[in-house]
């Protein structure tokens, strides 16, 4: 009888650990080139509510260079942001949790243009004519008939900091079916590059679940919209109602390391002549994942903008979230 008791006890620790080791949340990660970083773009996360409080922390480094001439409309962003992002999150009754989600951020001319030049030579993908700048250097500039906005030197700080409300919404194939809204507050210092002084609010629809079957993988996926405050910093052709959308997938291959791949996307932000700016923007992550505990997840990657120039050249990530 002992050894059965003792026998059972262990299964249930066993499949207790199992259970907290499949918590499964999507990449912490943004959009960060200095214009669209100004919008409320949320990022994915799990549709699941949050039990008691969560954080999280993500540093990134984003290396920008976008050059674009069209009529009497320009762009040039050549430069480095650099991001640390803590994440709180509280569950509520009823399944309701409150995010609560603080930017800090440096715009500089960095460190990181050799390295990305050199990656390009190696790899043989196009350089967008970085040879022919300086290197390292800061200049961002946004120029339209009768306007002109630019920053010219390095800045640090608060950024926009923004809370939203989530809750699951119904049961869908041993996922959930969950909705969230959001607003950004306009916190952080426009003249600097660092908010887009202006509020925006959002509010989107998110699923998450395991694949079918048992496979040892999770989808995460969202679709929302977002009302735009009127940003000083976007200019008279900015667009105010805004999409965005993402999927993302994660495949534990073992029970403490997983591989992540996730794709964010979202609409124009101007109207005009300006492809960078006009077209919709698009972006891939790839990351890995390691769980020291059932605690803890900590992950390594970075993002490339599939659609050239309407994203970081590339985004270095690394996160750390605790789960209660």
């Amino acid at each position: 009888m002992r050894i059965f008791t003792a026998s059972a006890l262990a299964a249930c620790c066993a499949v207790a650990s199992l259970a907290a080791f499949s918590e499964s949340e999507p990449l912490q990660i943004t959009n960060l080139s200095p214009l669209a970083s100004l919008r409320a773009i949320p990022p994915q996360r799990s549709a699941e509510p949050a039990r008691g409080l969560s954080w999280a922390a993500s540093a990134t480094i984003s290396n920008h260079f976008t050059l674009e001439n069209a009529g009497e409309e320009s762009l040039f962003l050549d430069g480095q942001t650099d991001a640390l992002t803590l994440s709180f999150r509280y569950g509520l009754p009823k399944q309701w949790d409150v995010e609560v989600t603080v930017p800090w951020r440096h715009h500089s001319g960095g460190f990181t243009d050799n390295l990305i030049s050199s990656w390009h030579r190696f790899f043989g993908l196009p350089d967008g004519n970085r040879d022919s700048y300086p290197t390292d250097a800061l200049h961002y500039q946004l120029s339209q008939p009768a306007y002109d906005r630019h920053l010219l030197r390095s800045a640090s700080g608060l950024g926009d900091i923004q809370v939203a409300v989530s809750r699951p919404l119904l049961a869908i194939d041993g996922g959930q079916l969950g909705i969230s809204a959001g607003v950004k507050t306009a916190s952080g210092q426009s003249s600097d590059w660092l908010g887009s002084g202006a509020t925006d609010v959002y509010a989107l629809l998110r699923f998450s679940g395991q694949q079918l079957g048992g496979w040892p993988l999770w989808w995460h996926g969202q679709v929302g919209g977002t009302r735009a405050g009127d940003s000083d910093l976007l200019g008279p052709q900015q667009r105010r109602s805004l999409w965005f959308a993402g999927m993302a997938a994660e495949w534990r291959f073992t029970p403490r390391w997983s591989a992540l791949m996730q794709y964010d996307a979202h609409s124009a932000l101007l109207d005009g002549a300006l492809e960078a700016l006009s077209e919709p923007a698009g972006m891939l992550s790839m990351a890995v994942r390691w769980r020291p505990t059932s605690r803890w997840m900590i992950d390594a990657g970075f993002s490339e903008d599939v659609v050239v120039g309407s994203a970081p050249d590339i985004t270095f990530l690394l996160n750390a979230r605790y789960v209660p």
